[in-house]
């Protein structure tokens, strides 16, 4: 699976490469095939860290993390729902929706710092501090992958006005 997304994030630069110098796009074609590029990459890299969650989740088949199964679990879902909600926005072409993904970034963030504060704080055993770090190493990803829609969610406004915006 992530070497075929691999190679069709290749396959997709090498078509844009080959339309800039065949085409001589203006100044809306070039951005639009420019934003193609980097959202492409966007993917890729969100892809890469569902793969590297997969992998680190393996190493807690074995480990009671219910106390905050549930919390990580909704934090995936709404970074997945974020990325979902971004390329919607792309696909309509909708400025505002891409904005306010912003907001949601930040309330991920937020709730990132208190799940690795929870996780840390409380009393482990010395055998539960790596199934802890592991735990933390999910939320990161998580978190970036919430980064990542707001990625998304800035290449579409740089599409739209030729102006790039920091969202976070």
């Amino acid at each position: 699976m992530m070497l075929r997304l691999n190679k069709n994030e290749l396959e997709l630069n090498e078509r844009v490469f080959d339309i800039i110098a065949r085409q001589q796009p203006v100044a809306s074609d070039l951005r639009r095939l420019i934003v193609v590029m980097k959202i492409a990459g966007d993917l890729e890299r969100v892809a890469d860290l569902a793969v590297d969650m997969a992998k680190v989740s393996r190493r807690l088949i074995h480990y009671d993390a219910s106390g905050v199964r549930s919390e990580l679990v909704q934090l995936a879902k709404d970074a997945r729902q974020m990325v979902a909600k971004a390329l919607v926005a792309y696909q309509n072409k909708d400025v505002l929706a891409a904005q306010q993904l912003a907001r949601l970034d930040d309330e991920i963030d937020e709730r990132f710092g208190r799940f690795i504060k929870k996780i840390f704080r409380q009393e482990v055993e010395e055998q539960d501090v790596e199934m802890i770090t592991q735990l933390a190493f999910i939320a990161r990803y998580v978190e970036r992958i919430a980064d990542y829609a707001t990625n998304l969610s800035e290449w579409i406004i740089y599409e739209a006005n030729g102006q790039h915006f920091d969202l976070n």
